[in-house]
């Protein structure tokens, strides 16, 4: 056989010798599981919302460090991008555990106005009324706290169960419209906020109110065991 003939058969195979001795290293199977895991821990926690950087960032690893693995003589590089993957999806669960929930929406639901010392639903009210409950219809996972308020004349005591008259009539009215009461809570919170300061006579019609809060949970109550029945607000 002639030397050139034989130098095309024997350096191929010289080729990949050398190539396989210098390629001993095993697959990352371990990284890869460890770095899916991750990823997906993070994926459930929200990721492509709440850190959506680091979340893509271990997803673009993740998907190169997979293709990398199953290539010849590329496993180190995979290594390197599954170790890399592991870690911005950890980055990303971090995160996402310590961002505060978003703001809940503002669907606008208005303010209802009460008369001295009453607490049936005025005229006026019953348009407000009637424009909150179509919002509610409209966004059925909404539940509102309806909050009762009074101005600063009378007792305090009398103005808590006033205030409690205010908001149990808002709530009704609403269920009237077709708002199931499990949407409503009902909470007379009485003087412990001001809506207009002072002793005017618009400062007291701004406090003699109805307050709607979107959500489930009603600010600090104060409770009394008696009602004191003084002149009221």
């Amino acid at each position: 056989m002639r030397w050139d003939v034989r130098l095309l058969t024997i350096i191929p195979a010289l080729l990949v010798g050398l190539m396989l001795a210098g390629c001993p290293t095993p697959p990352p199977t371990q990284e890869l599981a460890d770095a899916e895991a991750a990823y997906a821990d993070a994926t459930a926690a929200g990721c492509p919302e709440c850190a959506p950087e680091a979340c893509a960032a271990a997803e673009s690893a993740l998907k190169k460090g997979r293709f990398l693995a199953t290539d010849f003589c590329s496993e180190l590089e995979a290594r390197r991008l599954l170790i890399d993957a592991k870690a911005k999806a950890l980055e990303a669960q971090n995160i996402c555990a310590t961002t505060p929930p978003p703001d809940m929406t503002d669907h606008g639901l208005k303010d209802v106005f009460f008369d001295f010392d009453r607490s049936n639903i005025r005229a006026d009210a019953e348009a407000v009324l009637a424009e909150n409950a179509e919002t509610l219809k409209n966004n059925p996972d909404l539940n509102i706290v309806i909050e009762g308020y009074a101005d600063l004349r009378g007792s305090v005591q009398y103005n808590i169960g006033l205030a409690q008259r205010r908001a149990n009539s808002a709530k009704a009215y609403l269920e009237g419209l077709g708002i199931d009461s499990s949407r409503i809570q009902a909470v007379g919170v009485g003087e412990t906020e001001i809506f207009g300061e002072g002793t005017s006579s618009d400062a007291y019609q701004l406090n003699r109110r109805a307050h709607f809060v979107e959500g489930n949970s009603p600010g600090a109550l104060i409770y009394f065991k008696k009602a004191d029945e003084q002149p009221a607000s």
